[in-house]
């Protein structure tokens, strides 16, 4: 059963703007796959003019670009969807005197559930994150000095979301023409883990600026939608002074459930296959013909076999090794008031047949005789 990744996006306008720069992409079954999603945070760069039109041709051009596209490794295509909203960015500042600045900030990933996997694409200081097991992983790093020094350490959480200089960002969508090699040193581009129950944020600045790691997780690890998620985090910023345009993207997905076996109480009659074995198996072919000779003999095997185990009684001196027979003398010696009287003709019968007879029987016939045989 494929596993299937579900998204929410929102951006809101603030309380302090007049208008909303901020954009997202939320594309759920990529490339037909439900276990493969596209999500992202777009922020058109504030104080330029055009930097919601920016924020636009990213979501436009990225989204056409994954859809259109489909063979290749998602990383590599991200990439290569992520140099072409740059590029066209670029282009529209150059044909328009009055979007000569214009420019976004970025952070979109595809997500593949079936490999537990996201590829990232970054510039600026959106964010992603995963929150885990109650924690959230920072995913991106923030092009700006502030956010270079909360990422080493060197500033806290909490300081670095009071400096002055926080909004200062040195890359941005669309400042410079770039190709294929540009890119590298440019954009990041990354993957990490997405493992089942994982939830995937991406989000806009005007979220990290003002609510903290511990208060997402907070509200990421109570029950609800995605949906209501979102806006619970939207909420929040907005409760905390809402300064600027607020976008938050949430994914996830759930480990599908493997079948369950059914118990019953009634005697269940499996049938056992014969296995049958090709030319190519590891067990060589048996001769047919051989086998069943073999099987005829089988019975008259087994009778033997027990027939020798219910007479080893009898049989076993048979086995034990044998001193020879005593001779038996050619002469006895018999008191003559003992024999009886014999017919002449009779006794030489009797010794035409003791002389035919084996020696060893010898002696019992000649006694038999002579007791009047």
């Amino acid at each position: 059963m494929s596993r299937t990744v579900v998204l929410h996006g929102q951006t809101d306008l603030g309380r302090r703007r007049e208008e909303n720069e901020d954009n997202f992409i939320t594309v759920s079954g990529l490339w037909g796959t439900p276990s493969r999603a596209l999500a992202g945070a777009i922020d058109g760069v504030g104080g330029y003019e055009g930097g919601a039109e920016a924020a636009l041709i990213a979501k436009e051009t990225i989204e056409e670009y994954l859809q259109h596209f489909s063979f290749g490794a998602p990383l590599q295509l991200l990439k290569e969807a992520a140099i072409a909203a740059n590029n066209k960015i670029f282009e529209q500042r150059r044909e328009h005197a009055t979007l000569g600045r214009m420019s976004c900030v970025l952070s979109v990933a595809v997500l593949d559930a079936d490999k537990e996997m996201m590829y990232i694409a970054h510039v600026g200081d959106s964010r992603g994150y995963v929150y885990r097991n109650g924690s959230m992983l920072k995913i991106t790093r923030d092009h700006s000095s502030v956010g270079m020094k909360e990422d080493s350490g060197y500033l806290t959480e909490a300081e670095a979301m009071q400096h002055p200089r926080r909004n200062e960002i040195s890359k941005m969508a669309g400042e410079q023409f770039l190709d294929a090699e540009d890119s590298n040193n440019y954009f990041d581009i990354a993957e990490h883990s997405f493992l089942p129950e994982d939830i995937a944020l991406f989000c806009s600045d005007g979220l990290t600026d003002l609510v903290t790691q511990a208060q997402m997780a907070e509200i990421l690890s109570a029950p609800g939608s995605l949906q209501l998620k979102t806006q619970q985090l939207i909420d929040k910023a907005n409760e905390l002074g809402g300064k600027d345009n607020i976008t938050v993207v949430l994914a996830t997905y759930t480990a599908a459930k493997k079948p369950g076996r059914k118990r019953t109480k009634e005697a269940i009659e499996v049938p056992i296959a014969t296995p049958s074995y090709e030319s190519n198996d590891i067990m060589p072919a048996m001769n047919t013909s051989s086998a069943k000779k073999k099987i005829k003999l089988l019975p008259v095997i087994i009778a033997f076999i027990v027939g020798f185990l219910m007479n080893w009684t009898g049989t076993r001196s048979f086995f034990a090794t044998k001193e020879p027979p005593a001779p038996v003398p050619d002469t006895i010696a018999v008191p003559l008031d003992s024999l009886p009287v014999v017919d002449s003709a009779r006794l030489r019968q009797l010794d035409t047949l003791i002389n035919a007879t084996d020696t060893i029987y010898r002696d019992s016939v000649r006694r038999n005789a002579l007791q009047g045989y």
